[in-house]
């Protein structure tokens, strides 16, 4: 009997090892976020979920992979839109998008700099793609971070495409006071 119970353990312990492994390696994963990557939402040394199968929409956070790291950058349009920054106004589609998640971010740069500097250097969609085209193709993204003066977002690394995509974040783990739903608004 006890002989029994044991392989029936070790069944349930593999079974359990190996759905775990599967939902790791096809569904959701986990990222530590960076210095670099911090904003009003997200600090050093968070760890969140992402998950890999849902579709990233404007605003949501992002994890994608360029020149061999992983990022973590905000949607800010997808396939179809036109974008443009002008003396810190973003234009989706030439309507002014409000961004009430940078507006901290902005007044304590623009405080520093006596508003001699934007917090968020001029682009269009022409320089950020270098081409000619007028909207986002087809399975891309432009994606900046909420922290305008890291530029190391569409504006380096060009429009991501769909392939480079890890993941959107859905969840915070750690620390444990902010355990939940990851807040991006």
């Amino acid at each position: 009997m006890v002989k029994r119970d044991l392989i029936r353990n070790i069944i349930l312990a593999v079974i359990f090892a190996l759905v775990l492994f599967f939902i790791g390696r096809f569904y959701i994963s986990t990222i530590k976020v960076n210095e670099e990557s911090e904003n009003s939402f997200l600090k050093a040394n968070d760890v969140l979920v992402y998950n890999k199968q849902e579709k990233p929409k404007p605003d949501d956070y992002i994890v994608y992979e360029a020149d061999g790291r992983k990022h973590i950058s905000r949607v800010i349009a997808e396939s179809g839109d036109n974008v443009a920054s002008m003396d810190d106004v973003l234009y989706i589609n030439g309507v002014v998008k409000p961004e009430p998640y940078i507006e901290d971010l902005k007044a304590a740069y623009l405080a520093k700099t006596n508003h001699q500097v934007n917090f968020t250097m001029d682009f269009n969609l022409q320089t950020i793609s270098k081409s000619s085209k007028d909207k986002i193709a087809k399975n891309h993204f432009l994606v900046l971070n909420d922290n305008r003066q890291d530029e190391q977002d569409s504006r380096q690394f060009g429009l991501i495409d769909q392939a480079q995509i890890k993941g959107v974040l859905t969840f915070k783990l750690y620390p444990f006071d902010e355990f939940g739903f990851l807040e991006n608004k």
